[in-house]
Order: C-alpha cells, then structure tokens, then sequence
C-alpha cells in the first residue's frame, strides 16, 4: 500500500487571492510520476479536516514536485495558508494518468484550473520532441477573464502554441474555449489526439465533438476522493462496457478516461 510520506514545503507563491501553488522535493514521487496523475494531500499541522484532498501533479521538474490549486473550502484554504518549511503529508502518484499512444498532433484543451495536469503534460512533451517523435501541441485555454489565465509563460517555453478565450473579452477571443475550439480545429487528422481537463460542461462538450468527428479524445474528470485508493467509493463514474454500463472508481480507473467511454449524467 502507497503510505504518506510527510515532506517539507519548499516554495510557496500567489496568483491572486484564490489561485496557490506549492512545491516540495521528493525523489520516489518524482520518479513515478506521469502526466495525469494525482497525489492525496494535507497539511502535517492541522487536524481538520481529517481526509486528505486529491491535486493533480501540475510539474514535475528533476526531483521537484509542483501542486496549483484554487481555495474551494476548508482542506483548500488551510493548504493556501501553508509557507516555506511547514509539512505536507503526500500520498502517491495515484490514478491512471494521459497516454501518448495516438499523439502525433497533440490538442490541449483546459477550462479554468484543468490547466493543472497539463504543463506536465506539454513538458513531457518536449522532452519527446527532442527524439523527432510528435508535434508542438496547440494548447486551447479559457477562463471567465484575464486574471484567471495563468501559466502562460510556461506553456509557451515548453513549446505549446497557444490559443485563448475569456468569457469577458479581457484577453484572447471573447467566448467560451469550446467555440474557439471548433473554430480553429476543423479538418479531421488520424494523428490528432486531444487532452481535456476542465469543468463537466466543458468535458460533455468537447468530448461529444471529438467523438463526432473523430479524434482521440482523454478526459481529466474531477471527482471529490476521500481515500484515493478505491476503498470509500466516494468517486464512481459509469463506464460503458459491453452489457451496457458499470460503475468504476475514478480514483483507479482514471482520473483519464477515453471520452467515449463515460456514460455522462443528464
């Protein structure tokens, strides 16, 4: 069994009021870590709340892990007040994370804080570039407005082509990045994968048209884990199987999925 390790904090920083990021070093998470996983974390000095919260890995830089979250509640909050030298305690790398079988033209699509596992993905990109073995990947990103558009900067050193929308207009296209989406993807390429983490709509909408037109299509879904282990089955999607549907735990199963594979809620 994965137990928590209780590790250091090693940088702290601040996109606003809502939006953190954290990083500590440990060398076993770092080794197994791959694009679309998570961790099970909480802060070593608080005693509430008790169940520890699931963040998918945002960077893995040599033996440097990076967490980017938004305060949501209460585990969320007491994580943003954490500083330099207070203890995590981590438990991971969990889950099924992205796979680059089909990727030649590689599409990024995030909505809000699904830009979170995706810097990963696109680093881990680049370091396959360098073997002659995929394209730069277009990074399609949307939030309610500009000061929700961060890591920009990252992306793009990391070599993803960028494409923005807000949803006020305040910077890139004015609308939803699902529209912006269609609007620049529109010819069908056997090579052409797409790599989603957002809100559900955004998830239902994209996935559906990728399914429509034929494209490859791994989905992020975000789901409230109590145990990250399968145990509480506190985060089950339906699945699609042969006999029609079943119940599997996001936790385990994913949280990637193929987007034809989820039986989405109506």
């Amino acid at each position: 069994m994965i137990i928590f390790q209780e590790i250091p904090i090693q940088f702290t920083k601040s996109f606003g009021s809502d939006i953190h990021l954290l990083r500590f070093s440990s060398p076993p998470i770092a080794s197994q870590a791959r694009p679309g996983q998570f961790l099970m974390v909480r802060p070593s000095k608080f005693q509430e709340p008790l169940l520890p919260r699931p963040f998918s890995i945002h960077r893995v830089h040599g033996q440097q892990i990076e967490l980017l979250f938004k305060v949501v509640g209460q585990g969320t909050r007491q994580l943003s007040e954490l500083k330099k030298g207070d203890f995590l305690e981590v438990r991971g790398p969990l889950g099924q994370g992205f796979s680059l079988t089909h990727a030649q033209e590689p599409i990024l699509v995030a909505g809000g804080m699904g830009v979170a596992p995706l810097l990963f993905l696109t680093e881990a990109w680049g370091k396959s570039l360098k073997k002659g073995l995929m394209n730069n990947p277009k990074l399609f990103i949307g939030a309610k407005t500009l000061k929700e558009l961060i890591r920009l900067e990252e992306f793009e050193r990391a070599g993803a082509e960028i494409w923005a929308a807000t949803e006020d207009g305040s910077f890139g296209e004015k609308g939803l990045v699902t529209e912006l989406l269609k609007k620049r993807i529109k010819k069908f390429s056997s090579g052409r994968s797409l790599f989603v983490c957002g809100p559900i709509p955004m998830l239902k909408a994209v996935g559906r048209w990728a399914i429509e037109k034929g494209f490859h299509c791994q989905i992020s879904l975000e789901r409230h884990m109590a145990c990250g282990l399968g145990a509480c089955l506190g985060c089950v999607v339906a699945r699609k199987s042969a006999s029609g549907f079943s119940y599997v735990n996001v936790c385990q199963e994913g949280p990637v999925f193929e987007a034809r594979e989820i039986v989405w809620d109506e």
